[in-house]
Parts: C-alpha cells; sequence; structure tokens
C-alpha cells in the first residue's frame, strides 16, 4: 500500500547548510568587493602620495600645502573604512534577516505538510495551535472554532491556561478574540490589559496574565471556521507586522485543512455520532476509564504520522484507537474483575464491528490491541508481524495513557520512566520499530490530561 511520507518533513539537512554557505560567501564577497573599491584605491593613493609627493612638497620648503594634502587623504581613508563598517554592518543585518526568513519558510513548509497529513479535526486544531505557538515564539496559543450555537469555543489550547479553557466558548464580539471573529479581520493588541474589548474573566479564571495578543480568522471558501490566537510574545517585545503575516499564512494553511476535514465529517456525521455515543457509553460504564478512548486514539494518530503511514490507514488507526475497549460494553460490570472474562473482551469488540461497514476494516486492531510481541497476549497469542500494526500502534499508545493519566487505576509516572519502561520492554510488550518511534517522537508535553 502507498504511503505518504512522516509528519515531521522538513528541507533536508544539506540544503540547509548550503543556504547559509551561500550567504556566508556572499557576505565575505560583499566586503572583499567594499575593500577593493573603497580602501585599497586610497591606501595606495596614500602610499604613493606620501612615498613621493609629500617629499617634493617638503623639498620646496611648502611644507603647509603636503600636510594638508595628507590630512585631507588620511580623512578620506578613515570615510572609507567607517563607509565600508557601515555597509558591512547592514549586510549582516540583511544575512539576519534573509536568514530568519529562510527558517520561517522551513517551518511554514514542515506545517502545511503536517496539516495536509492531517485527517481529523481536533488533532489538526492542536497541530495548528502548537505550530503557531512555536513559530512566533509565544507563550500559549489557542485555536477556537464556531459550534452548532454560532459561539467560538476553545477547540485546542496551548500553555499554562489549557485546563481551563478547554472546552469553553466566547460569545461573537465578546473580547478581543471575539471583537476579530466578527470584524473578519487580523488585530494586534500588546497592551492587552489597557483595551476596553479585553474579557478579563479567562485570566482571572485561569490564574494566566495576558499581556500581549496577536488574532487571525479562520475562513476557506466563504465559510467562516474559527478564529487562532498567540498570547503574549516570550521576547516581551510585543508582536509585530510580520509575526501577523506569518500567522495569517499559518491560518490559511489550517483554514483549508480544517474545512476539508469538517466536510468529510459532516458528510460521515451519522457515523461519527454513533461513534461518539459508543465513547461516552464507555466513559458512564466505567468511570475509571473517563476521556481513556479518546486520548489513546490521540497517541495513535501522532505514532502511525510518525511512521508515514497515509491518511485512510490513519484514519482505521483513529477509529480503531476510540472503539479498541467497546467489547467490554458485553461483560457485565459483576464479572469485571474475572480475569478470564475480562481478556475476551478484544474478541467480543471485534466481534461486535466486523460486520459494520464503516468498521469493518477496524476489528482487527480492536481484537490484537493486548496481543504482545513475544507471543504472550491475548487473546490469540499472536507474535510480531501477526499482530496487525494498527494493534501494535493501539497497545503502546494505551500503555502510554495507563502509565500517564490522572485518570488511570494507578498513580501516574513520569514522562521519563514511561520511557523507560517502553525501552525495557521493546521486543517483548511492545513492536520495537514502534518503540523507537515512540521514543524519537514523543515528550512529556505530549500527555493529554482530558
Amino acid at each position: 500500500m502507498e504511503q505518504t511520507a512522516a509528519v515531521n518533513v522538513a528541507i533536508p539537512v544539506g540544503e540547509k547548510k548550503s543556504f547559509k554557505s551561500v550567504l556566508f560567501n556572499a557576505t565575505h564577497n560583499l566586503k572583499m568587493a567594499m575593500l577593493a573599491i573603497y580602501v585599497l584605491p586610497l591606501v595606495v593613493i596614500s602610499y604613493l602620495y606620501m612615498q613621493y609627493i609629500y617629499p617634493m612638497f617638503t623639498a620646496r620648503g611648502d611644507d603647509v600645502m603636503g600636510l594638508g594634502i595628507s590630512a585631507v587623504l588620511t580623512f578620506a581613508v578613515v570615510l572609507s573604512i567607517l563607509g565600508m563598517y557601515l555597509i558591512s554592518r547592514t549586510a549582516k543585518d540583511s544575512v539576519h534577516t534573509l536568514k530568519s526568513l529562510n527558517d520561517n519558510m522551513d517551518n511554514l513548509l514542515c506545517m502545511t505538510k503536517r496539516f495536509e497529513e492531517t485527517g481529523f479535526v481536533d488533532t489538526l486544531a492542536g497541530s495548528a495551535a502548537l505550530s503557531a505557538r512555536e513559530m512566533l515564539n509565544a507563550e500559549a496559543s489557542s485555536l477556537l472554532l464556531y459550534d452548532e450555537r454560532g459561539d467560538l469555543r476553545f477547540e485546542y489550547v496551548e500553555g499554562a491556561a489549557a485546563a481551563t479553557l478547554k472546552g469553553k466558548a466566547l460569545k461573537l464580539g465578546e473580547g478581543i478574540t471575539g471583537w476579530a471573529a466578527k470584524e473578519r479581520r487580523p488585530v494586534i493588541i500588546n497592551d492587552v490589559q489597557s483595551d476596553p474589548r479585553f474579557a478579563t474573566h479567562f485570566d482571572k479564571s485561569s490564574g494566566f496574565v495576558t499581556r500581549s495578543i496577536l488574532c487571525v480568522p479562520l475562513a476557506f471558501n466563504g465559510r467562516d471556521l474559527g478564529i487562532i490566537e498567540v498570547i503574549n510574545k516570550r521576547s516581551g517585545l510585543g508582536f509585530d507586522e510580520q509575526d501577523q503575516d506569518a500567522l495569517v499564512t499559518l491560518a490559511g494553511h489550517a483554514s483549508a485543512s480544517i474545512y476539508r476535514n469538517k466536510s468529510y465529517e459532516e458528510m460521515k456525521n451519522d457515523f461519527v455520532h454513533v461513534t461518539d455515543i459508543l465513547v461516552t457509553a464507555m466513559d458512564n460504564y466505567m468511570p475509571e476509564k473517563k476521556g481513556h478512548a479518546r486520548r489513546v486514539a490521540r497517541y495513535s494518530v501522532k505514532i502511525a504520522k510518525e511512521l508515514g503511514l497515509n491518511e485512510q490507514d490513519t484514519r482505521k488507526v483513529y477509529f480503531g484507537a476510540l472503539l479498541h475497549d467497546i467489547g467490554l460494553l458485553k461483560i457485565d460490570l459483576a464479572e469485571y474483575q474475572d480475569k478470564e472474562k475480562f481478556k475476551l473482551h478484544p474478541s467480543f469488540g471485534s466481534d461486535m464491528v466486523r460486520n459494520i461497514g464503516q468498521w469493518k476494516d477496524v476489528a482487527s486492531i480492536i481484537r490484537d490491541h493486548h496481543e504482545r510481541y513475544d507471543g504472550s497476549g491475548y487473546p490469540s497469542r499472536l507474535s510480531g508481524q501477526d499482530i496487525s500494526l494498527g494493534g501494535r500502534i493501539v497497545a503502546l499508545a494505551e500503555a502510554f495513557d495507563v502509565m500517564t493519566s490522572r485518570h488511570s487505576y494507578k498513580a501516574a509516572m513520569r514522562f521519563d520512566s514511561v520511557a523507560e519502561e517502553v525501552r525495557t520492554f521493546a521486543g517483548s510488550q511492545f513492536d520495537p520499530s514502534i518503540s523507537d518511534v515512540f521514543l524519537k517522537c514523543f515528550r512529556e508535553e505530549d500527555i493529554a490530561d482530558a
């Protein structure tokens, strides 16, 4: 099956070095050219004057004229050197600007690739918000989408206020963000606290202090989708027009991807709603698993993207992860502690979905998510490549959530401890190649709280 490239795609390192080398050589050549054009001729003239002409003035007793011309030549040499220094400094600033533009272009290329390959609005929102925060060196970022009532809802939040703001909504026109959405144009406010439009209650509820903000509307094909915003420039200098242009470009790519995925999701509306109903039923059936399926789905998609799976296969992994524990609904809560009965839930879940057209492709993922790479898992004691790739991905993603979630049945572990566990059990519990990808691309900040 044809696969797309992995998510983290950027210009090859060799090309980056080549670009920097070209800039360095251009700067060096410019300096040498200025030296040859401005300074060397004057130095040569001064030398010839002092060696041959000035002695002639001295021999004739016209020392004053000789000294005057000497002073003028010396002054000309000094001015030439000063001019060369100023031009050199300007060239250095220009090189720095070009380097910054090159870095931003690299970032935008990488982000665009990431947006194009993200198949789901929730993971796309997180990717866009994180990209905006990193690209503009901000303390926090958010992506808000219009909900069914026309309110702007925080779909994803990056930063200290994430736990407080995620899922909250604001009215169109409320606060600076709502104003930007209503006016349908970008806005930069670098002294938020003195702006009368600022909605202070969000800061009060989260404890976060907003100092500066840059908001850009998300829209595509005539349809308003929401707002992306970055908060508090880390440099402390505030956001500028260059930052706004960069975020407008990013927002354009994100909007196209969000529109595409929203359209697809609306076409599959009934399917998505049924899936959500089942996942919610799982959350309520076993409160200790609340949010577990969605977190595992998020981790699984990240792994699938890093492995280079195409959108269709990634979508299978996503829904397989969402429904991986659906078989538990066929086990009475009174039998939940029966280990032998519990070990049947992957088979129960696989049987529940295999005859449903939209889900039949994820049946193997559900069946295999408790198999172990060394063949000691359940329900079928499959090993190695006999376990479906989706099943191997979800197995690691689920283990990661169980070890890190504060909702788990055991105390949450620090990321470094989790990484050590994954490293230790690679080849026995987990597929080694998937373990390598996890250790390469997952960090502490990837742990989801919701």
